[in-house]
């Protein structure tokens, strides 16, 4: 397995037309997607294997496009994420569309589920900041340029995301008496 340091180096060689480059790269790079994409989509399902999958399909159709590659594993976030929150968009709508049409709403199992739900109920863009930021430890400009927004959104999601999730994992008094 290549070294963080190295992935620049992989990604100059592999943006030249190195073919073996261009495996290793992926293969490097695949762990980081898949993370990204299970984390925004949703773990255990398909749509994030599938997302992950498209993603480093996107993230080999675009290499020639990459213009420095020191910023590699910013730039696979970037495919990940965006693709990720495509997918996330059309699972949601999905979804809504078969509760419409079943009319049946799932029993919830707060105890169990709480942390999984309440990160899951956060809109898809603002988990994806949280996922950034929290998870990857990307900086706030870093988050900013691979979501694809204005720093301010990403302070401003990330302290909306923080407050949600504290809210939603509060103990609620009249459940306890």
């Amino acid at each position: 397995m290549a070294a963080i340091a190295d992935l620049p180096d992989l990604a100059r060689r592999a943006t030249g037309g190195d073919e073996t480059a261009r495996a290793e790269l992926v293969r490097e790079l695949q762990p980081l997607v898949v993370r990204t994409a299970r984390l925004i989509v949703g773990s255990g399902s398909a749509a994030a294997e599938d997302a992950a999958q498209d993603a480093l399909v996107d993230l080999l159709r675009g290499l020639g496009s990459l213009r420095d590659p020191q910023a590699i594993t910013a730039w696979a976030c970037r495919i990940a994420t965006r693709r990720a929150l495509r997918v996330a968009r059309r699972e949601r709508l999905s979804a809504l569309a078969d509760q419409r049409v079943s009319g049946v709403v799932l029993p919830h199992d707060a105890d169990f589920l709480a942390v999984h739900d309440a990160f899951y109920a956060l809109p898809r863009r603002m988990r994806a900041v949280a996922v950034l930021r929290l998870h990857f430890g990307f900086t706030e400009q870093e988050v900013a340029s691979i979501v694809g927004c204005a720093l301010g959104t990403v302070k401003s999601q990330l302290s909306q995301a923080r407050a949600r999730l504290v809210a939603a994992l509060e103990p609620n008094p009249e459940e306890s008496s």
